[in-house]
């Protein structure tokens, strides 16, 4: 029995800057029947302020693409951090990398770093600097892909193995989650939990996916059945 939704945000849960009433009103459903509710997804630590903007409520965020466990109220329950070395090395790679449009710098004093970011002008060179990374620095990072946006985390931390954490926060088994997602960087969370793509999905998450539902809201209302 599902006791616990994980899903995705961004073209997820909110398309085009609009989250669907009826999402809003099934979610409100699962949460008040006694079950779980959060968000997954590459946004840091703005992403509270931002629920707090739309006025969502959650019982938990795994923000960074999974590599913080935390709590509507800012408290954090889990954590990977990249060391400033890794971070530093990273830097490096990306600098000498003429198309990228954005990458991130390690700020004097600085020795807290939970992702790194990078962003390309399209999904393609995102996807094939992403695997470049994991080749070089696989045993440290891992790199994933959201669109044209590349983000890199703690190796061991990901979407997938964020859902764990709350599970395990949660004290519920490790099949009692459904996830949902749309982008690249939610295929192996959804390949690992078994989870949902939304119809809207890019054809490579599609065709990975175990199910595919119209929106959360539909797919929260028959696992409440």
């Amino acid at each position: 029995m599902k006791r616990l939704i994980a899903t995705d945000f961004d073209g997820t849960f909110i398309k085009h800057g609009v989250i669907d009433p009826e999402d809003r009103a099934a979610i409100a459903q699962w949460r008040q029947s006694g079950r779980y509710f959060g968000f997954v997804t590459g946004r840091g630590l703005d992403f509270l302020q931002t629920i707090r903007d739309l006025d969502v409520e959650a019982d938990f965020l795994l923000i960074y693409n999974g590599a913080m466990l935390a709590l509507p109220d800012g408290t954090v329950l889990k954590e990977y951090r990249i060391p400033r070395p890794d971070f530093e090395r990273l830097a490096d790679f990306f600098r000498a990398i003429p198309d990228a449009c954005a990458h991130d710098e390690p700020a004097d004093g600085q020795e807290i770093f939970h992702q790194y970011y990078a962003r390309f002008e399209t999904p393609a060179r995102a996807l094939e600097t992403a695997a470049q990374a994991n080749r070089r620095f696989g045993d440290r990072v891992t790199a994933f892909v959201n669109g044209e946006h590349v983000n890199i985390g703690k190796k061991g931390s990901s979407k997938a193995q964020g859902v764990f954490d709350a599970l395990a926060y949660y004290n519920l088994p490790q099949d009692a989650a459904a996830v949902f997602g749309d982008d690249y960087n939610d295929i192996e969370m959804i390949t690992v939990h078994k989870g949902w793509a939304v119809a809207s999905a890019r054809p490579e998450v599609l065709a990975a996916a175990p199910h595919i539902c119209k929106r959360i809201g539909d797919a929260a209302r028959a696992l409440m059945e």
